[in-house]
């Protein structure tokens, strides 16, 4: 991984386990670092909701965050962020520390586990 993919809180693998990166210092050792592959599984821990939409053309899935403000953030079953059924950027993440960093820049506030 590149050091300039990484924030303080990002999520990585280091030596096969989830670690947060906990100091500035740390992002140094990027490249001793693995990312996450973004899965349903961690959307879950973020809090994301699993809705699914039954159309004519079938079933449509996607995951929505509920923010305090009645915004949401919302990513389509191929986590590609959305601005409601449309794709907001042509796209997709593929890590965990991508969905950190994407929701950030968007919110200014930092995504936390919240199970």
């Amino acid at each position: 991984m590149e050091s300039s993919e990484l924030r303080i809180g990002n999520y990585t693998l280091d030596h096969g386990h989830p670690e947060q990166i906990p100091y500035g210092s740390d992002i140094d050792s990027a490249g001793l670092m693995e990312p996450i592959k973004l899965t349903v599984d961690w959307l879950i821990k973020f809090g994301f909701e699993k809705f699914a939409f039954e159309y004519e053309e079938g079933v449509e899935i996607t995951y929505v965050l509920e923010k305090k403000n009645g915004h949401q953030f919302v990513l389509s079953d191929d986590f590609q962020p959305m601005d409601g059924e449309i794709a907001m950027l042509d796209y997709k993440l593929l890590y965990v520390h991508q969905l950190q960093n994407l929701y950030f820049c968007l919110t200014a506030e930092e995504l936390v586990l919240k199970a």
